[in-house]
């Protein structure tokens, strides 16, 4: 696991000094070694540089960037490839001498012998720069669900740069720090960035399952060699019955996780307590793992604290089980997880994670966790909603109209995911298509407050002749596609929101947390569902073996029971949150006076102060909930004032 930076350019746009600065500032994914490499060409220019995390062949075998023995072709990659063997044998099939143990050396054996073709055989996580000399060419891809992030920015006179971090293309001067407006809007709707966008403007996500191919005299081109399937041409055998589902399931989860289990550095599991990491432990059970290592948060607001279950999941298996208690202190946390998340970014779960991943990176260096189980299963409750919305909308408009106007009168309350925020969101968003009510059900701050909120951005970015949209454009663009567009076109209603799922919110929010913050604490984290065979088979799967008589996952608890502990495949999703209405009246309260004061608020010049000031006196008074926006600006204040000192006041 590893950080990478570089570029290809009709000639080198920056000196290696300025790329060193850029790769060193990933450090924190690389303490274990450091490499750069420019072409000896003047035109075309390329050069790659990496921080290394050492996971397998800890030795100077693996060292990147990795040289062909002709000296023809480089490579640097950050990523995990668990079919190792097999690259390795097909690798030898083409003549490769391998000097040492490490995936890079297959991958880039691989590379050279089949090109973009070998992307397809690849099952892990990656991101990925080959270069060759001869041809003057740069291959850039990215892995099928988008668990490594590739940063990809179109450089002026041609060439393109590229990075594991918005950080590490600042600090190289390879991309001018230019926010972007539309970006900024759905961050504060959503709490995370939907792809292929960034906080950047002219600076993009290479996307999952995509690669891009730069030649000189033909400049950037890019395709996908891979994406969801949801509606294949043929049932699969898993498809045959729910028995045979479950019993099918069992058996590739083990073998996923069984891949995952290899290292050579101690392995661990994120463990909740809930269905998709306590699948992961009984499969590592399974697999012959034995006293496995187990990490999970908890928390003093009883409503929140779900380490009971994960305690009585770690006895049942034996394992060795650790709990981290949280009591947030924002001087104790927020700079790190800042420089972790590098880019605006507000799932507050980011929080308990930070002190999950410090915990573990203690004791290990590898970790597994739950994460894709509900993209790909159904397990949230928005995919419930989706459904309830469908016959919702079949009664009679005064009875919606009435149903609307209880759920607004309900008391504001404080709690998790609250049964009144969560009735307020579906009268609202239930009232729209399929799509519309799939992103209703995830905005939390509407458009009307988002236009007043930054109507000071929208005049900025007006005098700089580049005016956004006004009001902006609704993040409901991003999803539409995945409902209305050819993708979706005849399937169920709930595997399109699913699709939806595994092409923004997988990627974009869950993803960048996992990887973000695990990186942050040089922890490599490994998600078993996220196997892409694995994962085709369950998207294959009819939907009723995911959603059904109000229950997600239903394949993965039939395919449970009497393995785990009851409790474990009875219980409802918790959902992995934190009571952050709660912190922001209390521990969060003078960091929160601090960056969303008037002055500081004014001295960035994003937003209108009264509005923020409305939104504040709204949340303190419960009127309203307005946790999950708030926290999205403290998160922006907290990152603009790393890269723009002046702009923040800081």
């Amino acid at each position: 696991m590893c950080g990478l930076i570089g570029y290809a350019a009709p000639a080198h746009p920056v000196s290696a000094e300025a790329l060193a600065r850029g790769r060193d500032a990933m450090v924190a994914r690389g303490p274990d070694g450091a490499g750069l490499w420019r072409s000896a060409g003047a035109s075309p220019a390329a050069a790659l540089a990496h921080r290394r995390l050492a996971v397998v062949d800890l030795s100077a075998a693996g060292h990147q960037p990795m040289l062909s023995p002709c000296g023809r072709y480089a490579l640097v990659y950050n990523g995990e490839l668990y079919e190792h063997d097999a690259l390795r044998a097909a690798a030898a099939g083409h003549g490769a001498r391998l000097r040492g143990r490490s995936d890079t050396e297959a991958l880039l054996h691989l590379l050279i012998h089949e090109g973009r073709a070998a992307l397809e055989r690849l099952n892990g996580m990656f991101a990925l720069a080959f270069w060759d000399d001869a041809r003057g060419e740069l291959l850039l891809a990215r892995d099928r669900f988008g668990e490594k992030p590739l940063y990809v920015r179109a450089l002026p006179g041609g060439g393109v740069a590229f990075a594991s971090a918005l950080r590490a293309l600042l600090a190289a001067d390879l991309a001018p720090l230019a926010l972007d407006p539309q970006a900024h809007s759905d961050l504060l709707a959503l709490t995370y960035t939907p792809g292929p966008a960034t906080a950047l403007r002219g600076v993009e996500q290479l996307g999952p399952g995509e690669w891009l191919r730069w030649r000189a005299a033909e400049g950037a081109s890019r395709g996908r060699f891979w994406a969801p399937r949801l509606a294949p041409a043929a049932p699969p055998p898993p498809a045959r019955g729910l028995a045979a589902a479950a019993a099918w399931l069992r058996a590739d989860l083990t073998r996923a996780v069984r891949e995952r289990l290899v290292a050579d550095v101690p392995v661990g599991l994120m463990l909740s307590g809930g269905l998709d990491s306590s699948a992961l432990l009984w499969a590592a059970s399974e697999a012959g793992a034995r006293e496995l290592r187990t990490f999970t948060v908890s928390f003093g607001e009883r409503g929140f604290d779900e380490s009971g279950y994960a305690r009585e999941v770690a006895a049942h298996f034996g394992a060795r089980h650790h709990e981290e208690r949280v009591s947030p202190r924002p001087e104790e946390f927020m700079d790190p997880l800042m420089d972790a998340l590098d880019a605006p970014f507000a799932d507050s779960s980011a929080i308990p994670l930070w002190y999950l991943c410090r915990a573990a990176r203690r004791e290990v260096t590898v970790a597994l966790g739950g994460d894709g189980g509900d993209e790909l299963l159904a397990g949230y409750g928005t995919h419930l909603a989706g459904e309830l919305a469908r016959l919702y909308r079949l009664l009679p408009s005064p009875l919606r109209a009435l149903a609307r106007q209880g759920a607004e009168a309900l008391p504001v309350r404080h709690g998790k995911v609250s049964l009144d925020l969560k009735l307020r969101q579906f009268t609202r968003a239930a009232e729209g298509g399929a799509a519309a009510a799939h992103f209703g059900f995830k905005e939390f701050l509407p458009a009307p407050l988002r236009a007043a909120l930054l109507a000071p951005l929208a005049a900025r970015a007006r005098e700089e002749g580049d005016a956004p949209p006004s009001p902006p454009l609704s993040p409901l663009r991003l999803f539409a596609p995945h409902f209305e567009g050819a993708e979706g076109a005849g399937e169920a209603p709930l595997h399109r929101a699913l699709r939806c799922d595994q092409r923004l919110y997988l990627p974009d929010n869950i993803l960048v947390k996992a990887d973000r913050v695990s990186m942050g604490h040089s922890l490599e984290l490994r998600a078993p569902f996220l196997d892409f065979r694995l994962a085709d088979a369950l998207n294959a799967l009819p939907p009723s073996l995911k959603l059904r008589a109000g229950t997600g996952k239903v394949v993965l608890r039939h395919a449970l029971e009497g393995r785990v502990p009851p409790a474990v495949t009875r219980r409802r999703k918790q959902g992995f949150n934190v009571p952050m209405a709660a912190w922001l009246s209390g521990p969060l309260r003078p960091l929160c006076d601090d960056l969303l004061s008037a002055e500081m608020v004014g001295r960035a010049g994003l937003w209108d102060p009264r509005v923020v000031d409305l939104l504040r006196r709204e949340h303190a008074t419960r009127a309203a909930d307005h946790s999950r926006a708030l926290w999205a600006m403290l998160c922006f204040m907290g990152w603009w004032g790393r890269v723009s000192p002046a702009r923040a006041g800081a």
